[in-house]
């Protein structure tokens, strides 16, 4: 037979091959089976039978020598009952049987010396069997034989998996099933022994090709022979890195990455559009799963293959699919509302590829509400940014939604949830896209937490909440009244918004909600039914609370209780007083008697009044005779009365506390001299337990003197409470042992310090710009002298106070207050209910400020500022 031409496709053993054409169109080429003539190589053993001695080296020989190459052969005779057929074979000008004979990894076949010894090929053959024995080469080397190798698996497979899980070890494809089924030679550091594994390649999925095994019928998917073939011609019998990733459901395959020192077959294959991604097993990619789904990207856009249909798909959302937002509400575990911070528009977007807890999963009630709670806190308020996946059709018991990512920064909400244990999991259809553009985080964010046994994935019974209702009666929120004065200011969340003034807060330490009133304040009502009015901005007021106050952290001191079952009290929200807000805004006006009761009546007032002048919401629609006649009611006549005092502390650059020097500030220091006997004498080692607005005794850190307080909070976490010293008016947090109960000896004496502030001035607070300089420029300004001041106007307990320096000047031009205003740390307050009141005080601070501009003086040094503070 003439000589023919091939491709070695792979070396069985030393003696046999199999050959390969080239390929016609997209069909893979014939394959031919051929055994070396003359020669006799040891046989591979199998599951049944162990190897031959030194048959692994015969064929290894041979392998790197052969294997993709270009060969030339001829076919010298065929066995009439197998079919099976023997022939010469030639690497450039050499002959393979004579090489493998050669180097001693084959022997004359006994059939070859019976019937060819005319041959010449038999009698060079016969040559160099005898120079190889004599040698001692290959088969005739006369040495123990060692190889260790297991053709199944002799332990546990998950045990296997552990031991060499991420590590790269040595390998080699001895059968490709398909393009991603592969037979692997795994070959870890000796002394382990070599083994063979079944292998699927991690994270993805080649066409199944299945042929010729026992009552199972043979299939062929589209692609799969040109994928396997694709692989077969990269892999086939090459040496390769082989990192364990996991097993398969049966434990029968590994999933591993193939490594060749030309990349990673797994990308070649996704991106030739030859293999699709694998969601359910793409966690287990050693490099994560980037890289795979940009290749397989790669094949969709150019629709090779198994993409030649794909269509790329509309993006959801539009040109708007992606955005800036603000988190209005958290509906549920797996629902945002988000209100488009460009548009306004709000819209209630769920989670992609994620679904909360089901109520069928009886951990459904506890889980539900952790993740809503845990997404409360991360995002309530927070600006996010959105990016539109997909939209779900409305089906039967659900509308159509939006599905989106949300994510705060880097942080990504639901893989955050799934993380936690908090949600599932959407497993999507192979070729389905509309999921998360994070899918692939995702996967790996719930595998973390299945491996972490975490949230639903735990076999512990998870926290059970049990949320009982202190307002479900008059006489139940009675129980609770004492108990709340007593704590001072308590930490609640917002859950519902009835009206600007009206909530339900629930109380998470407690494990309770209540209904909770806002003191001092009205707020306008909304209809109750479709037939009734609402009052004028109810709608607005309530959408304003809802913004503001909805899901939010909140701090309540409860006062009383209403008839119903309400606390009446104040709320703050991140140190703000809610009430102070709404009526700044114009959407609630003053209760008289409760304000008058009000610790904050002050701040409540002075609200009021701003929105008043600037004519927001509620009082824009007043009468005009009617808001003046009122205003005149709150008219302030200019009036003189001067003062000597000091200066006790100072808490900004415009607000202050001052000690009167009079006959009760000389009574004073004969009551300090008798109350730190007092407590000299007093061994008491009992820790007090103070109420708040208590007046106790108090153990001051600066000097550990003790001093006349009153409790402003008590903190039960640490065992401290915050006090105010009364005769000083400077705070500050203590533990509960440096506090006793207060004689009543000691309570007979006024408090002796009086909150001041400078009159007609704004001043900015210590966190703003300026405030700090302020402050110390008013503590160069008044020193530790004594001053004169003209007390301007009386607001309760807080004083408004022109200073003056006795020592230079009692004239308006001289006054401290001027002195802040031209060094560039005050401006005139226009707002002030003194304004209006004295003009001709007003015209000499202005033209202050108009020369503090000009000099560039303080705030002023980068400009007029002054816009932004009216």
């Amino acid at each position: 037979m003439a000589n023919q031409r091939a491709i070695v496709k792979c070396v069985l053993s030393g003696d046999t091959l199999i050959l390969r054409g080239k390929p016609t169109g997209n069909q893979p080429p014939l394959e031919r089976h051929l055994n070396l003539a003359l020669i006799q190589a040891p046989r591979l053993g199998n599951q049944k039978k162990e190897d031959e001695p030194f048959a692994f080296e015969a064929r290894e020989y041979l392998r790197p020598i052969l294997v993709g190459k270009e060969v030339t052969f001829r076919v010298d005779y065929t066995i009439p009952n197998t079919g099976r057929e023997y022939g010469t074979v030639f690497l450039g000008t050499d002959n393979v049987a004579q090489m493998v004979v050669k180097e001693g990894w084959a022997k004359l076949r006994d059939d070859g010396k019976k019937n060819k010894e005319e041959d010449k090929d038999f009698e060079a053959l016969t040559a160099l069997e005898s120079a190889a024995q004599s040698a001692g080469k290959g088969v005739w080397e006369n040495k123990e034989y060692s190889r260790v190798v297991n053709y199944t698996l002799q332990e546990d497979s998950r045990e296997y998996l552990n031991r060499y899980k991420g590590l790269p070890v040595e390998g080699i494809i001895e059968q490709v099933r398909d393009g991603s089924s592969l037979r692997v030679l795994f070959m870890p550091p000796f002394p382990a022994p070599q083994q063979y594994l079944s292998i699927s390649i991690s994270g993805i999925k080649a066409p199944t090709v299945r042929r010729d095994v026992p009552d199972v019928e043979d299939l062929i998917e589209p692609f799969g022979e040109e994928a396997k073939y694709f692989v077969e011609t990269r892999l086939l019998q090459q040496n390769v890195k082989v990192i364990l990733e996991g097993l398969s459901m049966n434990n029968q395959t590994f999933y591993a990455t193939i490594l060749h020192t030309n990349g990673n077959i797994a990308e070649f294959l996704l991106s030739a559009g030859l293999a699709r991604v694998a969601d359910w097993n793409i966690t287990l990619v050693t490099d994560g799963p980037t890289k795979l789904r940009a290749a397989e990207k790669i094949a969709k856009e150019k629709q090779l293959r198994l993409w030649k249909d794909h269509v790329v798909r509309t993006r959801a959302g539009g040109d708007d699919h992606e955005f800036e937002g603000t988190v209005t509400r958290i509906i549920s575990g797996d629902t945002i509302q988000v209100r488009h911070n460009l548009t306004g528009v709000e819209k209630k977007l769920q989670l992609s590829s994620i679904r909360q807890p089901k109520p069928k999963d009886p951990k459904f009630p506890e889980y539900n509400f952790e993740s809503r709670e845990f997404l409360r806190k991360k995002l309530i308020g927070k600006t996010v940014k959105v990016t539109i996946d997909y939209n779900k059709p409305a089906t039967e018991g659900y509308e159509a939604r939006e599905c989106a990512t949300i994510k705060l920064g880097e942080w990504n909400a639901a893989e955050a949830l799934l993380e936690r244990g908090y949600a599932h999991i959407i497993r999507h259809k192979k070729d389905d896209e509309d999921r998360s553009s994070f899918y692939d985080q995702l996967l790996i964010a719930e595998q973390k937490a299945q491996t972490n046994t975490k949230g639903v994935h735990s076999p512990k019974d998870p926290p059970v909440y049990r949320i009982s209702d202190a307002s479900e009666t008059p006489s139940k929120a009675k129980q609770f009244l004492q108990t709340l004065k007593r704590a001072g200011r308590v930490v609640g969340v917002v859950d519902y918004v009835a009206n600007a003034s009206r909530f339900k807060i629930y109380i998470p330490k407690e494990g309770y909600k209540l209904t909770f009133v806002l003191g001092g304040v009205r707020a306008p009502k909304l209809a109750r039914n479709p037939s009734d009015k609402s009052d004028p901005f109810a709608a607005e007021a309530s959408e304003f609370a809802n913004r503001k106050a909805f899901q939010r952290d909140v701090e309540i001191e409860v006062e009383n209780v209403d008839k119903t079952g309400g606390f009446i009290g104040t709320m703050w929200i991140k140190n703000e007083n809610f009430a102070v807000i709404l009526l700044q805004e114009g959407f609630a006006t003053i209760h008289e008697y409760s304000a008058s009761q009000s610790p904050y009546s002050q701040q409540l007032y002075t609200a009021e009044k701003s929105a008043k002048e600037a004519k927001k919401n509620i009082w824009s629609i007043q009468d005009t005779e009617s808001f003046k006649e009122q205003e005149t009611t709150i008219e302030v006549e200019p009036r003189k009365e001067y003062i000597d005092i000091i200066i006790s502390e100072i808490i900004s650059g415009g607000r202050f506390y001052v000690q009167i020097i009079n006959e009760d500030i000389h009574k004073l220091e004969k009551m300090m001299s008798e109350f730190s006997l007092h407590h000299k004498n007093d061994a008491s080692s009992v820790i007090f337990s103070p109420k708040n607005h208590e007046m106790v005794s108090a153990q001051f850190t600066g000097d550990d003197q003790w001093y006349r307080a009153k409790i402003r909070r008590v903190i039960p976490e640490s065992k401290s409470v915050e006090v105010i010293y009364i005769d000083y008016g400077n705070s500050e947090v203590i533990p509960l042992t440096r506090v006793r109960p207060l004689p009543d000896k000691f309570k007979q004496l006024p408090f002796q310090s009086k909150e001041a502030v400078l009159s007609f001035l704004k001043i900015r607070n210590l966190e703003d710009d300026y405030g700090e300089e302020a402050r110390e420029h008013f503590k160069d300004i008044v020193g530790d002298s004594k001053l004169v001041a003209n007390v301007d106007y009386k607001d309760n307990n807080l004083l408004h106070l022109t200073l003056y320096n006795p020592k230079q000047s009692q004239s308006t031009e001289a006054s401290i207050n001027i002195e802040m205003i031209k060094a560039g740390y005050a401006t005139v307050d226009k707002h002030s209910i003194l304004y209006k009141s004295n003009p001709a005080v007003v015209t000499k601070l202005l033209e202050a400020q108009e020369q503090a501009k000009k000099d560039r003086a303080g705030m002023f040094e980068y400009g007029d500022i002054t816009a932004d503070d009216e």
